[in-house]
């Protein structure tokens, strides 16, 4: 990408800062970030290579879309102080081509804005488990940059291959995804399970999909038993269990109680009945797993 330098140094880009979901400290930092890193010929010389291999996946989502993006490894620059900056300035300078890339598609631009706007929002949730700016989750934001993935409402949505079992055709499905953005109530599940049917039905056809899969923590059965009359276990009930588990300690460790790594259960946060649950639990010996759920997409709005 030969023009990286002016990407860099649009007069647009605080617009597009703000755009893209940056918020509180992190659009500060950012530009600050962006100018230091002007000065920088290794740093900007990996962003080119990094944002044309972003390019030619646009349109590329299927089962490889989340990672593969960046190569092995980062120069050895001053911008190493700050954990995933290189890639975040990389799916900075692209995001207006994956716009070009919705609007191609007669995507609305809102749905195009909110959907891009992942990417500040992992840079907040960086913040929220370390305590300063960077990205941790880039490999994930592929998913959005190839074009697949979309916000619609309370949830994430993104078109995936899965290969079929024995005797049936491989076939495409829509995986779900719960980001960090406030209550996950019944009538905003609805919505959005709505919204997505209607949307990658009208705007990729040639994808056609018959049902909705998720594969996370908030899935695992002890949820209904733990907090009944929650809305997490609202969004438990709707799913038919696979049966297949993992291991999911470190997801609640992370997502609920925003901890990585060795973490002592005594001292885990106890102020919402959630954490108070899983908590206790696992002071007791029980523990947490990723189970994989699927439900038909009319079924979306099912009795919960």
């Amino acid at each position: 990408m030969s023009d990286i330098r002016a990407r860099l140094t649009d007069p647009a880009l605080p617009r597009r800062v703000e755009e893209l979901g940056f918020r509180g400290e992190d659009g500060p930092d950012l530009l600050a970030a962006v100018a230091a890193v002007l000065d920088r010929p290794d740093d900007l010389d990996w962003i080119a290579r990094t944002a044309e291999r972003l390019q030619t996946r646009i349109g590329d989502f299927g089962s490889t879309a989340e990672g593969g993006c960046w190569p092995e490894s980062e120069p050895s620059s001053g911008s190493g102080r700050i954990a995933g900056l290189l890639p975040m300035l990389s799916l900075l300078v692209t995001a207006p081509d994956v716009t070009a890339y919705h609007t191609s598609r007669g995507i609305p631009a809102e749905i195009s804005r909110a959907t891009l706007a992942d990417l500040g929002q992992q840079v907040w949730v960086h913040r929220q488990k370390y305590g300063e700016f960077g990205l941790h989750t880039h490999d994930w934001l592929c998913w959005a940059w190839s074009g697949g993935l979309y916000w619609l409402g309370r949830l994430q949505f993104g078109l995936q291959f899965e290969q079929a079992a024995v005797g049936r055709a491989p076939d495409w499905v829509l995986s779900v995804h719960i980001p960090r953005s406030g209550p996950l109530t019944r009538e905003s599940v609805d919505d959005s399970f709505a919204a997505a049917t209607d949307f990658f039905a009208r705007y990729f056809p040639e994808y056609p999909t018959r049902e909705f899969t998720c594969e996370s923590w908030m899935l695992d059965p002890q949820l209904v038993t733990l907090v009944p009359e929650s809305n997490l276990a609202a969004f438990q009930r709707r799913w038919h269990l696979s049966g297949d588990v993992q291991p999911g300690d470190p997801d609640v460790f992370f997502f609920v109680f925003n901890q990585r790594g060795p973490v002592d259960v005594a001292t885990l946060p106890k102020d919402t009945a959630l954490r108070r649950a899983i908590a206790d639990g696992l002071a007791a010996g029980r523990h947490w797993s990723v189970a994989q759920g699927r439900l038909p997409q009319r079924q979306g709005a099912c009795d919960a």
